[in-house]
């Protein structure tokens, strides 16, 4: 049985510890991801993911009334994707961008960012306000991002574009790493 959980109408505001703390007491949490407007939630049970959806869908959460129910599995999660040479591969150059307003979406991020070069992936972090994240399959293109959108105005706020730093290692790669040179990768 499934122990993830989609959660759908989420106030914009929403945080991953606003979405733990309402869960409180249906068991334990494993992995709780919110973004604008929706989130996941898995739980360590699926007996416990199962209450949780009888008891809470439809429910008011933070002035709005939720939907929570299974998730669909069909698509693989972004953390990792096979490359076309069959191994694994990038998803993205992560940056972040500081400075956004409230009432900025990640759609507007998206086409900020896209002034630079081709972006794979947008988000608001409700967990940081004022921050986004913009993520880039080209070097060249992030490169771009960092040095054309740092200091632009998005939404009539000067925001700060810069390489993730928490990232590490010379391509920011999120969640991979190369391996010993020998073309393969790895966590």
């Amino acid at each position: 049985m499934a122990r993830r959980l989609y959660l759908g109408r989420l106030p914009p505001d929403a945080r991953s510890e606003d979405v733990a703390k309402f869960f409180d007491g249906y068991g334990r949490i494993i992995d709780c991801r919110v973004m604008t407007g929706f989130g996941f939630v898995e739980f360590e049970s699926s007996k416990d993911a199962e209450d949780a959806v009888d008891h809470f869908n439809g429910k008011p959460f933070m002035g709005a009334n939720i939907v929570v129910e299974f998730a669909k599995e069909s698509r693989p999660r972004r953390d990792v994707y096979e490359s076309d040479r069959g191994g694994f591969g990038p998803p993205g150059i992560r940056l972040i961008v500081s400075g956004i307003s409230r009432d900025t979406s990640w759609q507007d991020l998206k086409d900020f960012g896209r002034e630079a070069g081709s972006v794979s992936f947008a988000d608001i972090d409700r967990d940081n306000p004022g921050q986004g994240i913009l993520e880039y399959l080209s070097r060249d293109d992030a490169d771009r991002a960092v040095k054309d959108l740092d200091g632009k105005d998005l939404r009539g706020r000067p925001v700060r574009v810069a390489y993730d730093d928490a990232r590490g290692g010379p391509d920011n790669y999120r969640a991979l790493r190369h391996a010993n040179g020998d073309g393969g990768w790895a966590r």
